[in-house]
C-alpha cells in the first residue's frame, strides 16, 4: 500500500503548500502580533482541529467531493474570498491592542475552526492530497485517520511558525503608527490572498 504512494511528490507538496502565505498562516501572524500568544492560543487550535476534520472529510468522501467540485467550486470559491476580506476588514479596523473591531481576539477556537470551512486553500488542498497523492489508503480507515493527523500536525506547525512571525514583531508594533501600518499589511496581503481564491488574479 505504501509503496504505491508517490512520497517525493507527496511531501513538497505538503510543506510547500502549508507552509506558504494563506488566510491561515497570514490571520495567525497577525493576531499574534496585536495580543501575544497567549491570547491567540485559542485561535490556533481551532485551525488545527478544524484542518483536521476537513482531512478526515476529504479522505473519507473524496470521491463524492471530487464528483461534485465542478458545480461547488466558483461557490466556494466566492464565500471563501468574502470570509477572507471580512478577517482583513476587521483586522485594518483595529487599533492599539484591541480585537476586531471589539476588542476580542477573534473569539479564538471557534473562529478559527469555521475558517476551514469557508477557506478554499485547506479544502482543495486536502481533496487533492487524498485524490491525487493518498489514493491507494483511502480504503482504509486507519490510514486516513493517520495520514489526516500527520498533515493536520505539520499544518499545526506553520500556523505556530508564523504565529511566532508575529510575535517577534510584537514590541515594534507598541508604537500606534507601526501597529497601524502591520495590520494594514496583514491586510493587504488577505485581500490579494481573496483575490487570489477569487480568481480574479
Amino acid at each position: 500500500m505504501l509503496e504505491e504512494i508517490n512520497f517525493v511528490a507527496l511531501i513538497p507538496y505538503v510543506f510547500v503548500t502549508t507552509f506558504t502565505p494563506g488566510p491561515n498562516n497570514i490571520s495567525c501572524a497577525a493576531a499574534a502580533a496585536r495580543w501575544g500568544m497567549r491570547r491567540t492560543w485559542g485561535y490556533l487550535l481551532g485551525i488545527g482541529m478544524g484542518f483536521f476534520v476537513v482531512l478526515l472529510l476529504a479522505g473519507a468522501f473524496s470521491g463524492a467531493l471530487i464528483s461534485a467540485l465542478p458545480a461547488l467550486e466558483g461557490y466556494l470559491r466566492w464565500v471563501g474570498a468574502a470570509y477572507i476580506l471580512w478577517l482583513a476588514y476587521g483586522i485594518a479596523r483595529s487599533e492599539g491592542q484591541g480585537g476586531m473591531g471589539g476588542g476580542e481576539p477573534m473569539r479564538g477556537f471557534a473562529k478559527g475552526f469555521v475558517l476551514q470551512f469557508a477557506n478554499p486553500k485547506s479544502i482543495l488542498f486536502s481533496i487533492t492530497l487524498y485524490t491525487a497523492f493518498l489514493g491507494p489508503i483511502l480504503a482504509r480507515p486507519t490510514p486516513v485517520l493517520l495520514s489526516a493527523a500527520l498533515v493536520a500536525a505539520i499544518g499545526f506547525t506553520s500556523i505556530m511558525a508564523w504565529a511566532f512571525f508575529g510575535l517577534g514583531i510584537h514590541r515594534f508594533l507598541q508604537n500606534p503608527l507601526h501597529h497601524r501600518i502591520i495590520n494594514l499589511g496583514f491586510s493587504l496581503l488577505l485581500v490579494w490572498t481573496a483575490a487570489g481564491v477569487a480568481g480574479i488574479l
